[in-house]
């Protein structure tokens, strides 16, 4: 039986083609929406929690639903140091408190080169509250933002884009025409949630950001740290109980800031993992339904041609379930080849999209956060996925098909 299926593909090698295709485009679809979904999703988890993780609040002025966060009507200039400073002192379990102003991007002029970089102004609190701190070098101390210092940190990436891959402490670089020391180089990071790059930006004191950069006298958000102990939603309420009467609100007026915790923020995740977990790979299994059908009219004009072939095996003694299996196996060996060569050519596309570096990321055997971005492969999972759904198609394409031919009457067959 088995070399009567070969044979049989052999004979008819540009019908056999049409249906190794149909299955190799739906297999091939299949395996590379699930694999980089999966890597994906990985690398968003793995951002959030870096972001996010832990006992954090992230504390925003202004409103707008950034990330998704809770809508909160007002300007965004209200929130100050000094607003945390109160939190630190009313709310004992808030430990920390990292503010942040994130100006954009600037020039940076070394040596004559000028590069647009993105600036970012922190406090000395971002090594306790971001768990970042320096490779080499330091980072700049309760001193430096009291004083409001030129000193600057840069990003692990800005090293060999700025400065040709020599170590930068102690160089002077000029940000929007202010002179800056560089006094450290940033711990690798790599992408936050709104795809940008950590490791190329470059952090000033936040006051230096504030007075120098952009002469304000407010800060766009901060990142509190809050005891393990403590219970969020009772912090983040109470915060709001500090925050309201320092921005003289009525009692009907809206917040002008907003919160966001790792519980909410584990809800956006949720509901984002659906385009992963659902509508991807449901668009991935119409291709697969396709290749189906296509595979079951070839199986079908394959038994209308082969009336006299099934008629002379019925008149020497093949049962129905004989001539049912054959034409089963035929479909399912022509799907399953098919499905074989899908997962070659995926494994092509998810190399050729973003390097093969699944395992390497999740066994934590890289520090590349470049790699770590989007890491790509072909887990075994997802290939047993595309085999199973190369058998199933071949399968389930073969029913009718094998049914007719069973069914034919070998007398009028062989007339």
């Amino acid at each position: 039986m088995v070399r009567s299926a070969v044979g049989s593909m052999r004979r008819h090698k540009m019908r056999t083609f049409l249906m190794i295709l149909g299955t190799l485009v739906g297999v091939t679809a299949l395996t590379v929406v699930v694999a980089y979904g999966q890597g994906t999703q990985n690398a968003v988890l793995d951002n959030f929690n870096r972001m996010f993780g832990g006992s954090t609040i992230m504390l925003m002025a202004g409103g707008g639903g950034r990330m998704g966060g809770p809508h909160a009507d007002g300007p965004a200039t209200t929130l100050t140091l000094e607003d945390l400073a109160a939190i630190g002192a009313e709310i004992p379990e808030v430990i920390a408190s990292d503010p942040i102003m994130m100006l954009g991007e600037f020039d940076v002029v070394y040596e004559g080169e000028t590069k647009p970089i993105m600036i970012t102004g922190h406090s000395e609190s971002q090594e306790i509250v971001w768990d970042r701190g320096a490779t080499s070098g330091s980072y700049f101390g309760h001193e430096d933002v009291e004083r409001s210092a030129r000193v600057a940190v840069v990003g692990e990436r800005l090293v060999t884009e700025i400065f040709g891959g020599m170590d930068p402490v102690g160089e002077s670089i000029r940000i929007a025409n202010v002179p800056f020391e560089v006094i450290g180089v940033l711990d690798l990071m790599g992408i936050d949630p709104h795809g940008v790059d950590m490791d190329r930006e470059i952090q000033v004191p936040v006051t230096t950001a504030m007075r120098r950069l952009s002469n304000v006298d407010y800060i766009f958000s901060a990142k509190l740290s809050v005891a393990a102990s403590a219970n969020l939603d009772d912090v983040v309420f109470r915060i709001a109980d500090v925050l309201r009467p320092r921005h003289a609100l009525g009692p009907q007026e809206p917040n002008d800031f907003q919160m966001i915790t790792p519980v909410q923020v584990e809800g956006m995740i949720e509901s984002g993992n659906r385009v992963f977990t659902l509508f991807l790979p449901l668009v991935a299994a119409i291709s697969i339904l396709a290749g189906g059908i296509v595979v079951a009219n070839l199986m079908l004009m394959s038994v209308s041609e082969r009336r006299a072939e099934i008629g002379l095996r019925k008149a020497l003694g093949a049962k129905r379930r004989d001539i049912s299996a054959q034409f089963l196996l035929e479909s399912t060996a022509v799907t399953l080849f098919g499905g074989l060569l899908a997962l070659g050519l995926a494994y092509v596309v998810l190399l050729a999209m973003g390097g093969v570096s699944t395992v390497a990321r999740t066994m934590g055997e890289t520090d590349n956060a470049e790699a770590a971005e989007v890491a790509l492969g072909l887990p075994w999972e997802v290939a047993l996925l595309g085999v199973a759904a190369s058998l199933a198609v071949g399968l389930l394409a073969g029913v009718a098909p094998a049914r007719r031919a069973a069914a034919l009457d070998p007398v009028e067959t062989l007339r």
